[in-house]
């Protein structure tokens, strides 16, 4: 082997690691992260610096994880989008959340902060009188309207099961991916041309 040969695997691996830590999206960030492992591991392997090669061994199927992860939300809001609407590739980002029959889930007037998913139960939009039950997404425009306010009142008519999450985490996620926020109000537009009485809320 060359001699300059491993030199360059370690300038190429250095670069691939500059570039992911400049990278402003999530999964070009985890590309570059797996090529900057690979190509460590190459290099710590011909230099026979053992400890460095383990490191990015460790890290390696953490990136790869991710990266998957991040793909696999995105094709999940895509199929979504092409078929039933179903938000149940929502719920490992979420809060579990009970309420009890009565409770208000949301007042109209009242700040919002976060969506919320039905699990289990039903719900009543007070100034419709309209039942809702499992499946349905609540909450998710006030992240978009100008005041923030909620306009609509839900309250629980059985106890319920729900998930929450806050748009400071959905924020997160779009600034991580912003396809995923691009497909998410994708998602929403779809959600109120089909339903413009819940998607209010």
């Amino acid at each position: 082997m060359e001699a300059y040969y491993p030199e360059v695997v370690g300038v190429a691996a250095a670069a691939a690691s500059l570039y992911a830590a400049h990278a402003k999206t999530i999964i070009p960030l985890r590309i570059a992260a797996i090529v900057a492992n690979l190509l460590a591991m190459a290099y710590s392997f011909m230099h026979g610096t053992y400890p460095t090669f383990a490191l990015n061994a460790a890290l390696l199927p953490l990136n790869a994880w991710r990266l998957y992860q991040m793909l696999k939300l995105v094709r999940d809001i895509g199929a979504a989008i092409e078929h039933d609407m179903n938000v149940d590739w929502l719920l490992k980002y979420m809060r579990p959340k009970r309420y009890k029959a009565g409770d208000l889930m949301m007042e109209r007037g009242e700040y919002a902060t976060e969506a919320f998913y039905v699990v289990s139960g039903e719900v009543e939009i007070v100034e419709l009188n309209r039942t809702l039950g499992a499946g349905t997404l609540l909450g998710e425009i006030g992240l978009f309207a100008p005041d923030g306010r909620r306009t609509m009142t839900v309250r629980c008519k059985t106890d319920v099961e729900a998930a929450t999450m806050g748009y400071d985490q959905v924020k997160e996620l779009y600034f991580q991916n912003p396809q995923f926020g691009f497909r998410l109000l994708h998602l929403i537009v779809a959600r109120m041309q089909s339903n413009r009485a819940v998607a209010t809320l």
